[in-house]
């Protein structure tokens, strides 16, 4: 399936904790097993173009019986400035309940970007949500390293340092200063406590740095207790290339309980972060199928 043009989709609404909430189905008919997609930061249903194309391979494998399912999230589009990971989450439950309500036997989460942060936050304790069969991150960056690459770490630094005592001052709900932010969240209204949690060290979001010692990210990989595939985009312009993603990848690996993390984990040869390149696409649709079938 092209990623521009026209396509089909079936309209699911249902009862969510975000107000009109409607599912986006593409792909096998009357599947038994469903695909949710979760953007990242700024997207919404159908921006990313390569889950119309794994929707496409999967109607080729019949018998893995998967359609796709997109949706509207509070933190969707431009609501990311104000939305929580804990908002997301209820958003996703919501949905994997209504999945289960239509008789889907299998639901697999795949995030992209932020929505790999998502999938890591549905394993928090902390949240009584609807379980699933399993859990794809497609290019887990970290958003402080990210945007350090734009605005530099001793600026953003300076910036937490106003968030942190904006939020002491019980103003975490406001909007973060404009000079706090690099241009490109400029035009998108931030709280302060929403920054906070993408970009500091202690950030709430901040699953995937790598900075990070192992005594602090090693229980995140350890309460994953189902079949989990990672996946880096090979050339993600999001994540310095002081970083070397296939050996980050193996560690987090090494955290999970053992065979959790899939052998099919890796990084995407010559993909950006959204995977718009042809054979990078080909190559993640081909992995995501073979995890599938794994489960």
């Amino acid at each position: 399936m092209p990623a521009s043009g026209t396509f089909t989709t079936t309209v699911h609404p249902f009862d969510s904790p975000t107000s009109h909430a409607s599912a986006y189905e593409v792909g096998l008919k009357d599947a038994k097993n469903a695909l949710v997609f979760i953007g990242g930061l700024g997207d919404g249903p159908h921006t990313v173009p390569y889950p119309r194309a794994i929707a496409k391979r999967l109607e080729a494998k019949p018998e893995l019986s998967y359609s796709v399912f997109e949706f509207r999230l509070t933190s969707s589009f431009e609501g990311f400035g104000f939305a929580r990971l804990a908002d997301d989450v209820a958003d996703i439950s919501a949905l994997v309940k209504y999945l289960r309500s239509i008789g889907k036997q299998k639901v697999v989460l795949m995030g992209h970007s932020t929505g790999s942060q998502d999938c890591m936050e549905y394993t928090s304790p902390s949240h009584e949500l609807a379980p699933v069969e399993g859990y794809i991150l497609q290019a887990p960056a970290c958003d402080r390293a990210a945007i350090i690459l734009d605005m530099g770490e001793s600026k953003l630094d300076e910036g937490l340092e106003v968030a942190k005592e904006l939020i002491a001052a019980g103003r975490g709900h406001e909007r973060i200063p404009l000079e706090c932010v690099p241009s490109v969240f400029k035009d998108v209204p931030i709280s302060v406590s929403r920054w906070y949690a993408l970009a500091a060290t202690d950030g709430e979001d901040n699953y995937f740095d790598s900075s990070l010692p192992d005594e602090i990210v090693g229980p995140y990989w350890k309460r994953v207790d189902k079949p989990l595939l990672i996946l880096h985009s090979g050339s993600d312009e999001y994540v310095p290339t002081s970083i070397d993603k296939q050996a980050l990848i193996q560690h987090w690996k090494t955290l999970c309980h053992p065979g959790i993390a899939s052998d099919l984990s890796g990084t995407i040869p010559g993909a950006g972060h959204r995977v718009e390149e042809p054979e990078a696409e080909e190559w993640l649709v081909n992995t995501v199928t073979k995890f599938l079938q794994s489960i």
